[in-house]
């Protein structure tokens, strides 16, 4: 483990910090920080107590987060702790005191031995088994170059125990692309790929690479390492530093999905039975086992003003579309189950749309419900556009004053260079691009 300590610092300068010793590491980790700072009494500013990070009480994560690609440094962490208000993570001595400033914070990384080309792993029966995975012999730690050759070896007869030449061709490619010279003694004692390496990997050979593992007592299969690049998918099963190709992974996951109904089962004989004798699209019903309150959605602009002690700021939405639809009762003595009935079916047919931006209201009138819903959605669209519009230039001054107070990391910025603060006169050079 390592940890850095970063003291008497704004919580936008540690992003940068963070942003920094996190990108420079070569392997895969885990990551929490700790966070140090001062309380004050609410009787007198002179009375202060300071808390020293400790992991003991003032974490931000409640357990390390894992780290098994670039991206996430980003959206598991950096990403996570700027939206969460850090008051909240902390402990207080009593009622009598409140924060005075967070003034520290630690870096705890824990590094991992998750590297992908064992090949002396004993396979599991469960695994070695399995149709929907293929476990490529004798791989001599080239486990993940064997999945890239038979992805992209394109052969009606391709051959898992036959394509030793595709994977020196792929392994030759790759050390054109480190810049290091091919050699057979090279190949042969080439040692395993890192989790975190799998980045420069995929850019590479153009395949994002999906990393899952299996619980072998229960056989649920769980995705460790997600990738969101734009390249065609590639997934591999991890186990014991071991991976292995997987050909279906809704099926590994045993998930059968009905084409009519889009139900998902655990086998595909329930799948069977499901679309012989049970499978009715237009009469599958679901119902609360509880009754919920309705709750509003989370308003992140007053966040937003929360957290960066923005005053005198309006955090309301102005504008909103409502609507209200007219049905005909259409009879109808459907069966559904053992004990219920369905006399009457709802069938729409108008509906009212009005917003408050525009103060129009506008009616539809149609017998067929899609087409009735169509007109609906699609004047809806054409509204949201103008609110979105109306919204971006009342909120616009406040990203404005956020960028110009605290900064973007390179972290946040696809493409430009890691370790600086960009302001507001940036953002604005790259809209003139």
């Amino acid at each position: 483990m390592e940890s850095h300590l970063y003291e008497s610092v704004e919580p936008s300068v540690f992003y940068d910090k963070l942003e920094n010793v996190l990108s420079t590491q070569s392997s895969a980790f885990k990551v929490n920080v700790a966070l140090g700072y001062e309380l004050v009494s609410k009787t007198g500013p002179d009375d202060t107590r300071y808390f020293y990070p400790n992991l003991a009480n003032t974490y931000v994560f409640n357990k390390p987060v894992a780290i098994n690609s670039k991206a996430d440094i980003q959206k598991k962490v950096i990403s996570e702790i700027r939206s969460m208000e850090l008051a909240d993570k902390l402990n207080y001595s009593s009622s009598g005191y409140t924060l005075k400033a967070i003034t520290a914070f630690k870096i705890f990384i824990y590094h991992r031995d998750h590297t992908l080309g064992d090949s002396e792993a004993v396979i599991p029966k469960i695994i070695r088994e399995n149709k929907h995975v293929i476990n490529f012999p004798k791989t001599n730690n080239k486990c993940v170059f064997h999945c890239i050759a038979w992805h992209t070896f394109q052969s009606p007869k391709k051959d898992p125990r036959r394509i030793q030449a595709q994977v020196k061709e792929a392994f030759k490619r790759y050390c054109s692309f480190k810049g290091v010279k091919y050699s057979l003694s090279l190949f042969r004692s080439f040692k395993p790929i890192d989790l975190l390496q799998l980045d420069e990997v995929e850019d590479f050979f153009q395949l994002v690479i999906n990393v899952y593992k299996m619980d072998v007592v229960s056989g649920n299969v769980e995705c460790i390492r997600r990738s969101d690049k734009g390249y065609e998918a590639m997934d591999i099963l991890s186990y014991e530093n071991h991976a292995l190709y997987i050909k279906n992974t809704d099926m590994l996951q045993s998930k059968y999905q009905c084409p009519k109904c889009e139900m998902v089962f655990v086998s595909a004989e329930k799948l069977k039975n499901h679309k012989k004798n049970q499978c009715e699209l237009v009469n599958i019903e679901s119902f609360p086992t509880e009754p919920t309150i309705y709750k509003p959605a989370h308003n992140t602009i007053r966040s937003l003003l929360t957290k960066y002690s923005i005053k005198d700021a309006d955090q309301y939405i102005d504008h909103f579309i409502v609507y209200d639809f007219e049905a005909i009762l259409k009879p109808t003595a459907t069966q559904h189950g053992e004990n219920t009935v369905f006399t009457n079916e709802h069938i729409p047919v108008s509906v009212s749309v009005a917003d408050s931006l525009t103060e129009e209201v506008r009616c539809f009138v149609n017998d067929d419900p899609k087409m009735l819903l169509t007109d609906m959605f699609k004047y809806i669209g054409d509204v949201s556009v103008k609110i979105q519009q109306y919204n971006v230039n009342k909120y616009k001054s406040l990203p404005q004053k956020i960028i110009n107070a605290h900064g973007l990391t390179g972290m946040e910025i696809p493409g430009v260079n890691l370790g600086k603060t960009y302001k507001m006169s940036d953002v604005e050079s790259w809209i003139g691009e």
